[in-house]
């Protein structure tokens, strides 16, 4: 037996209001079965066996950012033998489709979070036998991996649009999925380090398909509030040449608050980049060497070093480079690169070098 999901991948950045009206068919990717119908609609699957199809927004968002997207959709006019749902998606990369029966183009996907309303009942993935909303992660259709659900719906292969609404927000970390203006279900969760390993540039879409039981599926935008993503820009040729030569490097916009090992938020974008640099060499180590100033004791000056490379480590580790990767290390006020007698050689001196080396296995 088959289920049909819509897969619904959406996210957000810092934030800005997109009417459906802003939205043109060139800014989609579409495959399968999917074409266009009429402004902003388009139809997902046909009434015939093993049907399928997707569509995704080209451009990554932000999930650090609120939004909210309002989409009508039409999930056929059989209900008793008709297959069979939607599921609302986000992920971390822009896919046509994912496994095809069953798991309806959300199976397969990870990382991802889905929001599926299911309309066929699967016993072997625990289905209830009515329509329900399920909130499920990492492209799993299994009910005991859900993250919120499934919850009861009222029957939606009625021939009619429902319209469904959900709104990401990212300080309370929370979602919640509304049907013709009806809370069904909410879900509390870090998903950007939870799912996405701290990455927060996703992408959306929607998938759907049919198998042994049909039903024609189709989807309008009527309201997306949004702003894409910015997308990182790679880390310096020079630098990048350095690193692979397996010469020692710093980031000179790398900053520390103070007396602290709290990294300056306008220093986060440069190790954004070495953190996607690092990712096309998943052989390699990466050293992170922490020093100081010869100003305050020796101890202490040993301390803030270590502290300091150990969270220059977990920031890289939050953004998906394994902890199994990184040596991180204190030195304090040793290996002076400049004189502790000005401002200026302090300053030289207070610094985290860099230096990538070969996985020993």
């Amino acid at each position: 037996m088959n289920r049909f999901f819509v897969l619904f991948f959406l996210c957000c950045t810092i934030f800005s209001f997109a009417q459906s009206s802003d939205l043109k068919p060139e800014d989609f990717f579409i495959s399968g079965d999917t074409r266009l119908t009429s402004d902003n609609c388009y139809q997902l699957t046909y009434d015939n066996n093993w049907s399928s199809g997707s569509i995704w927004f080209k451009k990554p968002i932000d999930l650090t950012a609120p939004f909210e997207m309002e989409i009508d959709v039409m999930l056929g006019c059989k209900d008793e033998d008709g297959a069979d749902g939607i599921v609302f998606v986000f992920h971390s990369k822009m896919q046509k489709i994912g496994y095809a029966g069953e798991g309806m183009g959300f199976a397969g996907l990870r990382p991802s979070v889905g929001i599926e309303m299911d309309t066929w009942k699967n016993e072997h993935l625990l289905d209830p036998d009515y329509d329900h909303v399920a909130i499920l992660k990492n492209g799993i259709i299994h009910h005991d991996y859900n993250m919120a659900g499934p919850n009861k719906l009222p029957n939606l292969e009625d021939c009619k649009d429902h319209r469904i609404k959900i709104v990401w927000l990212p300080d309370e970390k929370k979602m919640s999925v509304y049907i013709d203006g009806k809370g069904y279900i909410y879900f509390k969760k870090d998903i950007i380090h939870k799912i996405f390993k701290g990455n927060s540039t996703v992408y959306w879409g929607v998938t759907a398909g049919t198998g042994s039981f049909t039903n024609r599926h189709a989807i309008c935008f009527e309201k997306i509030d949004f702003k894409e993503a910015v997308p990182t820009l790679p880390l310096s040729t020079n630098l990048q040449n350095e690193l692979v030569n397996g010469e020692t490097i710093t980031l000179p916009s790398l900053q520390f608050e103070n007396g602290q090992s709290k990294i300056r938020s306008s220093s986060l974008v440069e190790l954004d980049r070495l953190a996607k640099f690092l990712e096309k060499y998943p052989d390699k180590r990466i050293e992170v060497f922490g020093f100081t100033d010869s100003k305050g004791s020796e101890s202490a000056n040993q301390a803030i070093s270590s502290a300091r490379a150990e969270a220059v480590a977990k920031y890289l580790i939050s953004k998906g480079i394994s902890k199994d990767r990184i040596n991180a290390k204190g030195f304090g006020e040793a290996y002076p690169i400049a004189p502790n007698l000005t401002k200026e050689g302090r300053l030289l001196n207070r610094r985290i070098e860099f230096r990538m080396t070969r996985v020993i296995p």
